[in-house]
């Protein structure tokens, strides 16, 4: 197993994010793909510095039960995750709903199924969001600190959580100390 390999194995996949809930192939170990709490792509300790391999492998991202792997129809790599694979590089704030853009050029809107939780990292909190399929993403600094300024700025406060409201639904990104 490489990357090459499993590039080669992607090639005739056109469509956004190919069926990988489809695919059943064999285990695939023995090299190690990692992405760092700051959305970096490693493979077998070396930086995957090719932003176009890195979206193409965040296309064909599955988590099954809390593990992370790429998925092709031939072979299924263990992707070890510090935080979430995808980083929120930007939002917008349109009448009842917040898109939010990933650093793979996803946008998605805030919505029953794409919400978000607070999760423990160490001694903090920190707002995650399913960005697709179970797959998660994290706010990078500049966007997170933006969107806890507008959050409040408009007092979107409810019990000690400040929250962004989309789709009529209160979408959690911190706690009020």
């Amino acid at each position: 197993m490489s990357i090459s390999k499993i590039t080669k194995n992607l090639k005739n996949q056109s469509d956004i994010f190919p069926p990988v809930h489809l695919w059943n192939p064999e285990l695939c170990e023995g090299q190690e793909f990692y992405i760092d709490r700051e959305g970096n792509w490693f493979y077998n300790d070396s930086p995957i510095k090719n932003y176009k391999l890195t979206k193409l492998f965040s296309r064909v991202l599955r988590k099954d039960n809390d593990e992370y792997f790429l998925v092709t129809p031939v072979e299924k790599v263990p992707v070890r995750v510090e935080l979430a694979p995808y980083k929120i590089i930007d939002y917008s704030l349109t009448d009842d709903r917040v898109s939010l853009l990933t650093n793979f050029d996803y946008e998605f809107v805030l919505s029953k199924t794409n919400t978000t939780k607070l999760i423990k990292n160490k001694d903090a909190f920190i707002p995650i969001v399913n960005v697709r399929n179970n797959l998660d993403g994290f706010f990078d600094r500049n966007t997170y600190y933006n969107l806890i300024n507008y959050a409040l700025e408009q007092n979107y406060i409810d019990q000690n959580l400040l929250y962004l409201p989309s789709l009529k639904i209160k979408h959690t990104i911190g706690k009020i100390a």
